[in-house]
Parts: structure tokens; sequence; C-alpha cells
């Protein structure tokens, strides 16, 4: 699932990004400094999320924008090697007056500022907690949002195989129909029993009540990953993909003309119940 979440602290935040996955991937950027807090978080984000790819950031705030400015200083050493070198010219007409502007933006005449590099490793922990808190409550939301969708699909097929089903009742008919007038452009005799025995292997091979069997068992299970309270995405993947699979046999052995559209309808909604249950967990 697709989630972010950030946690921002006066000298740090806690970044935490997901997106769908067809299992759980986990990488990190984390400074040097507290790079021991690595396994820790993975292994907080593992007993949360079960599936997706998971980037978590640590990201310091810079000293400028924590700290009051400090007035700049020069390196009185580097300063005193600068007067020396200046005495020493044979010519103080070959010296150039010394910019100033440009001698305070030079970083090596500037006295090197200490970076603070000490972390309370408990305190980060309970920021990152919150932080894939945060994260969960985001993928929870757009769960239950994906569990509306999928059960509208479901609701949709279903009433799609009802009305497939109806007018299915019609196709040995149609099938004795076309043979009969077949056989009558011959304009050649042919034992009726022998064409009835046809007819009924015509039917049997295009009744599609099996698929439409297995269809209903399909969706009867999708209908209980919904309300599961463990990790369903890889069932539901599944699941899809066998519904999906029994739809297009179906498109096959439907030959009545006014199944065509129903048919291409149902196949379309299957797709796209199959879409959104990859973003499931």
């Amino acid at each position: 699932m697709t989630a972010f979440a950030r946690i921002q602290e006066s000298l740090y935040a806690w970044e935490i990004r997901s997106v769908n996955h067809r299992s759980l991937e986990i990488r990190t950027k984390i400074p040097e400094a507290i790079r021991e807090l690595e396994a820790s978080v993975k292994e907080h984000t593992r007993q949360f999320i079960k599936r997706g790819y998971v980037e978590i950031f640590f990201q310091e705030t810079p000293p400028e924008q924590v700290s009051p400015v400090e007035p700049q200083t020069l390196d009185p050493g580097l300063v005193q090697a600068i007067k020396e070198v200046s005495s020493a010219l044979p010519s103080k007409k070959v010296v150039n007056v010394i910019d100033v502007t440009k001698l305070m933006q030079n970083p090596n005449l500037q006295r090197a500022r200490a970076t603070r590099t000490e972390y309370d490793l408990k305190e980060l922990v309970l920021r990152f907690k919150s932080c894939l808190k945060q994260l969960v409550e985001t993928r929870q939301r757009e769960g239950q949002a994906l569990r509306t969708i999928v059960q509208t699909s479901v609701e949709t097929t279903r009433s799609l195989l009802k009305r497939i089903d109806d007018l299915g009742k019609e196709q040995p008919k149609l099938i004795q129909e076309r043979l009969t007038e077949r056989i009558r452009a011959l304009d050649k005799h042919v034992d009726p029993n022998r064409v009835a025995q046809e007819i009924a292997l015509l039917a049997q091979k295009s009744d599609f009540k099996e698929e439409q069997d297995r269809l209903n068992i399909h969706l009867q299970d999708v209908e209980k990953c919904l309300t599961a309270t463990i990790p369903v995405g890889r069932r539901l993947n599944f699941l899809a993909q066998e519904i999906l699979r029994e739809a297009n046999t179906l498109a096959v052995k439907a030959q009545l003309p006014t199944c065509a559209s129903l048919v291409i309808d149902l196949k379309v909604c299957v797709d796209q119940m199959r879409e959104q249950v990859q973003n499931i967990e």
C-alpha cells in the first residue's frame, strides 16, 4: 500500500514511505552515528507491515537551523600567517588590498564549528515508533477504501453471473437451431438420432455451469478475506487470478449473442478487481 509519515523534531526528523510490492522489502538511510538502530528499526517495521516496499529516512537538521547565528571569527593562526607573508614581500606595491568580504567567505580561514553527534537512542526509537504508527494508520485507511472497492466488484460480478445464467438457459435451443439449419443447407438426409447426439454433445461442451459454480465459490472466498484480521493480500491475488481464468473460459463457452456484452463487462470487472487486490496487504 502507498503511504507516507513524518515526525519532525527540532534536531532531526523520521520519515517513512511505503509503496506496493509483492513481498516485504525494507530500505533504511540512517547516519553512521546511529547505525546501531537499523536492526531495531527494521524489526519494529516487520511487526506491523507484512507486504510492501518501505523506505525509512533519518534526517538531521543542519546546525545553523537549530542554533543562534554565531559571529564569524577568523582563525588567528591563518591571519598571522597572512601578515608574515605580506611583510616578507620585497615591495608593498605588489600586494593588493585584502578584500574583507571575500576573506570572510573563505571557509578555510574560519574556525571550525563543533557539530552535535550524540543522540538519545531510546528517544529516537520512541519517535520512530510514533512515525511508524502514523504510517500504519494511513495504510489502514487506504485498506478500508480498497475493501469497499473490491466488495463492490464482487457484488457486480455476482450480478453479471446471474444475468448470464438466465440467458444461458436458452443456449441449448440456440445450438439445436444452428445445427438444424446447417443440415438443412446441406440438403441431405441425416439420421435424427445422430443429430440428437451431436446436439447433446455440443450443448455439453458449451455448458458453463461449472465455471459459474467455481466463480461463485471464489467470490465467497474473496468476501471472507475482506473480513479477515490477518494479512490476506497474497491469497486475494491468487483468487483474483483464478477468477479471471474462469471468466475467460466462460467467455469462450457463452455463445449467445445476448451474452457477449455481459461477458465483456464481467471480464472488465474481474480485471479491475485483480488490479485492486494487488494493493492489499
